[in-house]
This record gives C-alpha cells, structure tokens and sequence, in this order.
C-alpha cells in the first residue's frame, strides 16, 4: 500500500519569543540547534503540547531541503545532522501535531560550531493560502464508460452533480475512520479537506466549477492506526473519468510501490485451449496434475483466502465458489487440522475431490497449493477486531510448514478483472504455471516448465556460492531474507559496500531517469538521496538501506510520499538487479545481474521462467519484469503443479 506519513500543513498565526542563550519558544514548543562535535549539529523540538509526531525540514547552506519525522523520547524530538564543518548554517522548521491538527512553525537558522541564539526569519503572517501542488499527472482522455480509481483499500471517483459541481467519492474497503482528500482545480493552489462520512463512504462536493476544468485528487486516510497516502488522480468536471490503473496484489505484507502494472500484453501462443467447466461466477480456477505421477490428486490440497469485497471480513472459498466468513472458532471446529498439539481449521480441499471452482469477487486473495498434506493456517484475532490468518512464515523456527511443500498465488478478482501472479520472493518448492485465458483472444502462461529436479541442479551449479546457502533440501529453495543473508546471517551485510559506493558515487555524480511518473533527478546529501521531479525542487528524500532492507525493498524503500515510493522502487530494483551506475539501462534485462554484487536468486527465476518474468524480490514488478497476469474480462486461469 501506499503509506504516508500525515503532513497536512495549516498555517497559523503563532507569537514566538526569544529565551536564554539558544532557544525559541512558543506556546507549544521550544526549537534549538545544539552543536555535538565538529562534524555533528542536532535540532531539538521539546513540544508543551499534546504532540504524538514531528517533521522536521531542513538545509544546509541553502542546498537541498531533507525532510524527516524526528526521534521521540517522550516530549523531546531530536534529529542528528551530520557531515558539517564550522560555520555551515542550517535552516530548520517544523510540521507537529497538537491531538489531531497538524501545525508550521517559521523558519529558524543557526551555524554549526556556535551556540547562537536561532532566530525566526523574517516572513509575512501565515495565511490561509494552501500549499501549491506538484506538478500534476497529465489529464487523461475521457471514455464514455463510468469507471472509478480502484485499490485493494479502495475506489476513488469524481462524479458530476450539476453543472458547476462535482463530488469526490472515497469507498472505503478497510478499517478507516477518517479520510483528508487534497486537490487541485486547473493547477491551482491545492485544498486540503477531512471529508464527509457516511458509513465506509467518504465524500467532498467540489464547486464553482465550468465544464472542462480538471481536478486532480489524492488522500490520506486510515487503517485502524497507520496513515496511508494514494496516487494523485485526475478527471474532468461535465465528463466521465477514464479508469485508473489497476495495481496489482503487494507480494508482501509490506506496503506496495507506486501502482504500475503491466498493461495488457498481445496475447501468447501456449498451444490449443485447453476445455475446462464454467460456473456462474466471475471465472473458472481449475488445478491441473503436472507431477509426472509423483503425486496423486488426493495428495495435491488446495484453498483460497481472501476478503469479500463487501464486508472486507477475511474470507475461504468453499468447493461451490462461495465465499464463507472465517472465524477464530474455525480452528477448533469438528474436522479440524492438528500438527505439533496446535489446532488449525479444515479449508483445504483435495484436487481429487475437486479440481475447479468458479471464483467470485475476492480482493487481496491467495490461493496456497500444498503436495502430500493440507496446510497448516491459523485463524486469529486481528487489533481492529476483525479476524486475520498467520500465513508460512519460513524464519520462525516452530512454523508448522517447514517439512510441508507448498506454493501461493496472489490476486484480486473485482470489477476491473483479474490481476494476479506467482511469486518466488518467499521461497520455491515446486514449479508452477498460471495460464490466464480470456476474451479477444488473451491467452498466456507464466512461471516454470523445468522439472524440479533441473531447477535445483541449475540452482546449485549457478549461482554465486553465497547463494547456494539458500538450498534447504528436499523441500525448498529460500529467499536470501528467509536464509543467510537476513540480520545476524552469515551474509548479513552482503549488500552492504555496495550501497556504500553507490551512495558515495552520487555525491558528485547526478542521477537521472525516467519511470511512469515522470522524470526523476537525484544528488547524496549525507546519507539520505535527494530527488526533484520534473525539474522540480529537491525534495523527495530517500534513506540509506539497510543490506535487508535492499533484499525486502523494506524500510526506506518503502515508505515517505506517492512520489518518493515510485523512487524507491526504482532504486530498489536497480540494487537488487546490480545495475544502479546505468540507468539507460534499467529498462534492459540483458545488463542486469552483471555486476559482482547483485540478487543472483532473483536472477536465477528470470532464467529459468517463461520469457523470463518472475518475481524473485518485492519491486520485481518494476518496468514490467514481473510473473503479472491481467485482463478485464477473465475466463480461466490454469493451475498447473509441477514436479
């Protein structure tokens, strides 16, 4: 998902007045820059408010603005800035909370290697003026079919009232009691605004509108605690919006990237259509016996989870293609699963029983695959109430599926069709194919037609040594976060002097490439990257990753503004595939895994998967390198276990 942290800025009049010897106070807080060593300045804000987050941005001789939410220890927050000589000035203000309302302080300046008393520049009494928006998306043709933005979280439009007004409509599939939607009309100054609810729909009328006047859009809004922001959208007043992106199923629990799926490719030739029964929902799951006789169809279990997208509870899919509400009852319900004196619920089906089912709407679902037993996942008690599962988890010792072989598929069945894939940024147990089949034509397969016994031999006899760790015979081959490269492993800091290089090079040499949203410029100021887009200001601030944070495309990789995750993305991707010096080349699949340090399991997948698609890490999806299967009016997909 897209996760934002909440910097609604509301300019307010506030009074400040100097203190003693290197403070400004106001009502709320005091601010200061302390000096630590020679090199080492660190800003202070102690808040006399009810304050729960602060953002502080700052400058260092006017170079690029950082922008970073502080450390917390009670009411002091605190940010180091390092790499400064004697004499350096750092510019500094704030954005905090007092409760819910987010505030700006003025600017304050100091000099590194004194104890001055920092000073408020001079500037006009704040207004109500909203902050200008970024430079928006260019604005999409109209279509004259009525289509809304759509998320696994979400589905966003803007309808037209009457002539002069539009509404903006947020539905909410998740647990949100608030929504701030933030738009623009014609490029103007940007209008930030709680909406309206009702229930899970949330809206905001826009007026004074003429036909033809585009509004751009985004939001922020909630999932029981955390705040996430979407991509910024664009319609026309007096038209119908033309639908957005659909983005595809997040590979991890982690929060996704920018939403940039694959668009729908010509289609294949796999060979003649295979028959398959057809059913009165959306389309047809059907399971297809490819082990060569090493198993049976009574020992190859299959279920599906997922959330209706009606109540958004955490449903199974029973063999009628119905969808059934899970409960933390079902672990202990008659029939139930029992391994290593845990209780489990009975979801799984035998392909010998049934083979096929006739799938309705699902959003976030997975259908999990497992050869000589059911699998084993538990039902429980999420923090907001609802009912959640606990999936494998291969680096919890005491997992229940450490001697099972087993496989998933994630995808979304909605409105807008099927989007899914199949995934190795966990493990591989066995190959798998999803041949999706649909109207026009559309027929095309993904995954593995090696045998297993050819994988892992390639497996063994390819990749770097480091990699071969990643071997845990018989069952699986792990993801090097799931093996010796994850904190505390044998090659823990793998990724390490990487970084380190890369990092150093683009302190003196500027980065430049261009992705779906635009064109994206970026220089190292201390430790953090420093992006403008479309020649905009330098602003998009991306951290240092850790060397399993490069692995997970986790932690700074993932996290900030719509703008900075597409960035992060990017960079994530050219890290794992060893190619961040070439960016002419990001687009090129012959010059990655090239340089000596790079995710050679990753690379493996691609070798050894149809036309090369795979996903070996999270961002594996960026520019369209991914197992993503797509089409607006799906028939079938086909499930083919391998062996």
């Amino acid at each position: 998902m897209f996760k934002k942290m909440i910097t609604i800025a509301i300019m307010l009049a506030l009074v400040f007045s100097l203190v003693p010897v290197n403070g400004v106070s106001a009502a709320d807080y005091t601010a200061e820059l302390n000096t630590l060593s020679a090199t080492s300045s660190q800003i202070t804000f102690t808040s006399n408010v009810d304050t729960s987050w602060v953002d502080v941005h700052y400058t260092v001789n006017s170079g690029g603005q950082l922008n970073v939410r502080m450390n917390q220890n009670g009411n002091v927050f605190t940010q180091n800035v390092n790499n400064l000589q004697a004499g350096d000035v750092v510019s500094y203000w704030f954005t905090y909370n007092n409760g819910t309302p987010a505030y700006d302080t003025p600017t304050f300046t100091s000099t590194h290697g004194t104890t001055p008393e920092p000073v408020p520049e001079p500037e006009p009494e704040p207004t109500p003026e909203p902050t200008p928006e970024p430079t928006p998306e260019p604005t999409p043709e109209p279509t004259p079919e009525p289509a809304p933005e759509v998320d696994a979280d979400y589905t966003a439009e803007l309808n037209t009232l009457s002539t002069t007004s539009s509404q903006i409509t947020f539905t909410s599939n998740v647990d949100t009691s608030w929504v701030d939607v933030h738009y623009t009309v014609n490029s103007g100054g940007q209008l930030n605004v709680r909406m309206n609810q009702n229930g899970n729909v949330f809206t905001q009328n826009v007026n004074n509108l003429q036909a033809g006047d585009v509004v751009s859009y985004w939001f922020t809004y909630n999932n029981g605690i955390p705040a996430y922001g979407t991509p910024t959208f664009t319609s026309t007043h007096g038209t119908t919006p033309e639908p957005g992106p659909i983005p595809e199923p997040e590979p991890e629990p982690t929060p996704e990237p920018e939403p940039t799926p694959e668009p729908t490719p010509e289609p294949t030739d796999p060979g003649e259509t295979p028959s398959f029964p057809i059913g009165d929902e959306v389309m047809t799951f059907q399971l297809q016996n490819g082990t060569g006789g090493q198993y049976s169809d009574s020992e190859i279990y299959w279920a599906i989870l997922g959330y209706d997208p009606e109540t958004n509870q955490l449903v199974h899919v029973d063999a009628s293609g119905n969808l059934v509400e899970s409960s933390v009852s079902d672990n202990d319900a008659p029939g139930h699963l029992e391994k290593n004196g845990e209780n489990y619920p009975n979801i799984f089906y035998k392909m010998s029983d049934i083979d096929w089912v006739s799938m309705p709407e699902i959003i976030s679902g997975r259908m999990f695959i497992s050869l000589g037993s059911p699998m084993y996942i538990k039902f429980n008690g999420a923090a907001d109430g609802r009912v959640g599962f606990a999936g494998p988890d291969l680096n919890n010792p005491t997992d229940p599926h450490h001697d099972i072989y087993f496989e998933y598929i994630e995808f979304t069945l909605n409105q807008y069709g099927y989007h899914g894939n199949s995934t190795r940024v966990d493990q591989f147990s066995f190959p798998i194919t999803n041949r999706l089949i649909a109207s026009g034509g559309y027929d095309k397969t993904v995954g593995e037609t090696y045998t297993r016994d050819e994988i892992f031999t390639a497996y063994k006899n390819q990749v770097p040594a480091e990699y071969q760790t990643l071997v845990q015979e018989p069952y699986r081959i792990v993801a090097p976060g799931k093996g010796e490269f994850k904190d505390g492993g044998i090659y823990g800091h793998y990724f390490d002097d990487y970084v380190n290089e890369v990092w150093d090079y683009y302190r003196t040499n500027e980065l430049t490439f261009t992705a779906q949203a635009g064109t994206f410029s970026g220089r190292v100021e201390g430790d953090h990257f420093v992006f403008s887009k479309n020649g905009g200001p330098y602003n998009l601030i991306i951290g240092k990753p850790t060397n399993i944070q490069v692995f997970e495309c986790s932690g700074p990789m993932a996290t900030g503004t719509s703008d900075e995750k597409v960035v992060e993305a990017q960079l994530c991707a050219a890290l794992n595939r060893g190619i961040m010096y070439d960016p002419g080349n990001w687009s090129n699949s012959e010059f990655f895994y090239l340089n000596d340090t790079a995710n050679f399991y990753a690379g493996f997948w691609h070798e050894y998967s149809i036309d090369g698609l795979a996903y070996g890490f999270p961002y594996d999806d960026v520019r369209n390198y991914s197992t993503l299967l797509h089409h607006t009016d799906p028939t079938a997909l086909i499930i083919n276990v391998g062996w």
